[in-house]
């Protein structure tokens, strides 16, 4: 769980390949089903989600051990299956949505994993880093453009992410 965050994004993207790719360790019998990732949007989600459950899962796990286990005893008393006890996700709900966000704040920072996994094609499979770094080399103002709506777009998501991990806060507190 901890690999992708000390990993460089490049070398991700690599691993992902190797997995994945149409000569990878899955991707091949993908290929047999018709499936194929690399170099798809698909791929850009995947490369995406990799680079990110680090920052979701430890927070979910957070805001999970902070349920009182008296509330889902008292579930079990009242009959409820181990399904039915999964119910107290709404009292963890403002932790797991911090963690989505810190987790999508920093999918939409992804570059090298998606330049190497899923390639930089103008509306197949392309980021909003992988844009402006296109734009640069054409279009500098256009470049700007881009990495300011970004940097306003971080702010709100940073201030969400805030937000939401205070609301958990109180919640248990």
């Amino acid at each position: 769980m901890d690999i992708p965050a000390v990993l460089p994004s490049s070398a991700a993207g690599i691993a992902l390949l190797l997995a994945f790719g149409r000569m990878g360790l899955l991707g091949e019998h993908l290929q047999i089903l018709g499936v194929q990732l690399s170099f798809t949007t698909a791929a850009v989600v995947l490369a995406e989600l990799f680079v990110a459950t680090h920052f979701y899962v430890p927070q979910a796990a957070v805001g999970f051990g902070r349920v009182d286990r008296g509330v889902e005893e008292a579930a079990m008393v009242d009959g409820a299956s181990r399904m039915g006890v999964f119910s107290t996700v709404p009292l963890a709900f403002p932790a797991l949505l911090a963690g989505a966000v810190t987790a999508w704040a920093r999918a939409l920072g992804e570059f090298g994993g998606i330049i190497t996994f899923a390639g930089n094609f103008r509306g197949v499979a392309q980021a909003m880093p992988l844009a402006i770094y296109g734009a640069l080399e054409s279009d500098f103002d256009a470049a700007v453009a881009l990495a300011v709506l970004v940097l306003g777009f971080s702010f709100a998501v940073i201030l969400a992410a805030r937000f939401f991990a205070r609301k958990a806060e109180e919640r248990v507190g």
